[in-house]
């Protein structure tokens, strides 16, 4: 389970205005900063996009999922937080009227499990704490319906699912003992034509992992994440869907944990925030960016706060959104400048474990998320 996040991760002092220089894909770009706390924050009147209130959620969620359907609709399944129990509920919100609707339940209540839409239409759901660690089930949004597939290989909670380009999906890492105290370095793959799970290669390392993104080429960048006695590391490695096997790449320059990734139009991958150590006392808003191709990670942008427990998602145009965490603000990342933007009304409230679900039209549904008040039932839109 995750811990709640209890204050703010940072104090404001003094500002003392800065010249800072942030090295993106091997060009200098200057970035104004001011000092807060334990780092330094990009300032700046100009906006990326606005943040508006589209609706409600049946039910407050975080810790959830939300899987974009091919209708256009958005899936969203299960979710708790660490003061309230799992939930089995499921609902379909439609950005074209701006209404959820109840879509019957899952088998298991779920919290911390991956939803991944296959290429029949169906979504794979697996894992959670508890009872629901050692599941998974199919949910058929054309029928509301269920039915139960697996066992996994073992049991998986705060893990990572990916779709690979053979139609099957990756399942690696997260805690096996449905209490966060064992993570595991074992990954599987689940056979959408036989319904069953069986044992890949392995991790260098047990993880919890976090900032977990497919590459271009079809391979998945795995990057720090949380080892056995709840250790940060910075250790990178590759799955190769084809070798069926994890490779050891190049470091992070920073230990980092619940953190967030995501790749960029060229094919470079941004991770950005997280926590230091394992009492999540250092929250970071310092990035950094890898090249696929040399294996290297170096200094990036500087996010316009702190962050850890947020998501981040690709946009259409290159660029990347960044939503909840331990900020309440939104922000957009643009390579075009190598600078981190605010959003226009994106002072929305303090959200961890939200989602963030790019639509159709390339606007993005932001959906849920805790902090001390319980979960949140709202739904954001993003748009450019």
């Amino acid at each position: 389970m995750k811990p709640i996040y209890r204050g703010r991760p940072h104090t404001t002092g003094t500002m003392n205005r800065a010249l800072a220089v942030a090295v993106l894909f091997g060009v200098a770009l200057p970035l104004e900063l001011t000092g807060c706390g334990n780092g330094s924050t990009l300032t700046g009147g100009q906006t990326a996009g606005t943040l508006v209130t589209v609706g409600r959620m049946t039910v407050g969620r975080s810790l959830h999922t939300a899987t974009l359907l091919p209708t256009g609709e958005v899936l969203l399944a299960g979710g708790g937080t660490p003061e309230l129990p799992a939930t089995a509920s499921v609902e379909i919100f439609d950005p074209r009227t701006g209404l959820t609707r109840t879509a019957g339940g899952l088998k298991v209540a779920r919290e911390e499990h991956t939803a991944t839409l296959l290429p029949d239409g169906t979504v794979l759901i697996v894992g959670g704490p508890d009872s629901a660690a050692n599941s998974a089930e199919i949910y058929d949004p054309t029928s509301g319906s269920s039915t139960l597939v697996g066992p996994l290989t073992e049991p998986r909670s705060d893990h990572v699912a990916v779709l690979l380009d053979t139609r099957e999906v990756l399942i690696l890492g997260g805690d096996t003992s449905r209490v966060g105290a064992t993570p595991t370095a074992g990954a599987e793959l689940y056979d959408p034509v036989t319904r069953t799970f069986t044992p890949t290669g392995r991790m260098s390392i047990p993880r919890v992992p976090f900032g977990v993104v497919r590459l271009p080429d079809g391979r998945i960048l795995v990057a720090g994440g949380t080892t056995t006695e709840k250790r940060v590391v910075a250790s990178a490695e590759i799955y190769d869907p084809g070798a069926g096997q994890f490779t050891s790449t190049g470091s992070l320059l920073t230990t980092r944990r619940k953190h967030a990734g995501a790749v960029l139009s060229q094919g470079t991958v941004l991770i950005m925030g997280g926590t230091t150590d394992r009492s999540d006392s250092t929250v970071l808003h310092s990035t950094e960016a890898f090249d696929p191709a040399t294996g290297h990670f170096q200094p990036s942008a500087l996010m316009r706060f702190p962050r850890f427990k947020f998501a981040a998602v690709s946009l259409l145009d290159g660029s990347i959104l960044v939503a909840g965490g331990s900020e309440e603000t939104v922000e957009v990342f643009d390579p075009r400048t190598g600078r981190f933007m605010a959003v226009a009304n994106g002072d929305q409230g303090l959200r961890l474990f939200p989602t963030a679900t790019v639509l159709a039209d390339g606007s993005v549904l932001i959906a849920g998320g805790y902090s001390g008040n319980g979960s949140e039932a709202t739904l954001w839109r993003y748009s450019r």
